[in-house]
């Protein structure tokens, strides 16, 4: 019995989330990333690789193209013996530097065949900028010990919170948001693939509330599916709508500059409801440019007031309150 139970499980499929699923495979699947794709294309024929700095906004492809390089330039019988794949967030510390990343570069180099280009390690490293100084500090000793046989790519969404001694030992490439049309033909791919039927204007909503962030737009994609399959009408509507509610956003900035306190308690209590609160700031920013409210006079103190709500936000403070102290101060600056 148990060995049925065994043979069973080993017939189910990998769940993997969407975001693994679809990730791209090679260097020809990485969209809009042209400069880089042609370098690393080089270093697959056997051109010099330099130590790499991917550095640009979250869901652009970064991680992707670090691994689907190391998918194409070791075979699957030595990747894990040439490629250490960290992510700085969780192990920031010096430790880690000294542990993992310095034992990695000091092993030898297995006996090399035809497909072995580079005769070298790669040691990925996401999310770098959230290392601590002493960490980068001791991890720019190891780039240059270790140099003949070992080649770093760092991943950062903010290039300038690392240490210059390392930024200076990397190749910088910039990865650029994607345009809205190439993130609408990655999503309706994979809705095809998944039998989730969605029509073009929902899937610039899911854009639009992915805000460039392509990771964020397919796992967004990913919880509608069982709704979109459903084909409950309210309850699509209600979900595609999320922070990108543009008739709310509209009416606020409508009536935001004749409302009383009363009227704006309302209002934030109804947007807390519905919306996501950095989302919701930036698109009632974007509307007051379009509305022209926001003007040369005031327009430096705006992107004051939504650089500090923002922050509040993200740093864990009351989102109602936030949102309330926002509307009332927007209210008295465009007087």
């Amino acid at each position: 019995m148990s060995e049925a139970r065994e043979v069973d499980s080993s017939k189910k499929q990998k769940v993997l989330t969407w975001t693994e699923k679809y990730r791209p495979k090679t260097l020809d699947d990485i969209a809009h990333q042209e400069e880089v794709v042609t370098m690393l294309k080089g270093a697959l024929q056997g051109k010099d690789l330099p130590h790499l700095l991917f550095y640009g906004p979250p869901g652009t492809g970064k991680t992707s193209t670090a691994l689907a390089f190391c998918r194409q330039l070791f075979p699957s019988s030595i990747f894990r013996d040439r490629v250490l794949d960290l992510n700085a967030s969780d192990e920031r510390g010096i430790s880690v530097v000294r542990q993992k990343i310095q034992a990695f570069s000091k092993t030898t180099l297995g006996s090399s065949n035809k497909e072995d280009v580079l005769r070298l390690k790669i040691i990925i490293l996401d999310e770098v900028d959230a290392m601590t100084r002493e960490a980068q500090a001791a991890m720019r000793r190891v780039i240059e010990d270790f140099s003949k046989t070992t080649r770093f790519i760092l991943i950062c969404n903010y290039v300038s919170r690392l240490i210059p001694p390392v930024v200076s030992r990397c190749a910088k490439f910039r990865f650029k948001s994607l345009p809205a049309e190439v993130q609408v033909q990655r999503l309706r791919t994979i809705c095809d693939a998944e039998g989730t039927p969605m029509s073009e204007d929902e899937l610039k909503q899911v854009m639009e509330y992915s805000e460039g962030d392509l990771r964020r737009a397919v796992c967004t994609l990913q919880s509608l599916a069982p709704i979109l399959k459903n084909g409950d009408e309210s309850a699509r509507n209600c979900y595609l709508r999320g922070s990108s509610d543009a008739l709310l956003i509209s009416d606020l900035c409508k009536t935001l500059p004749s409302a009383d306190v009363p009227q704006i308690i309302s209002m934030t209590k109804s947007i807390t409801k519905s919306c996501t609160g950095v989302a919701f700031i930036r698109r009632c920013f974007h509307q007051m440019l379009d509305d022209n409210l926001i003007n040369d006079e005031n327009i430096s103190v705006m992107g004051k007031l939504v650089a500090v709500c923002e922050k509040r936000i993200l740093d864990g403070c009351d989102l109602e309150n936030n949102l309330l102290d926002f509307l009332l101060t927007l209210r008295e600056t465009i007087h």
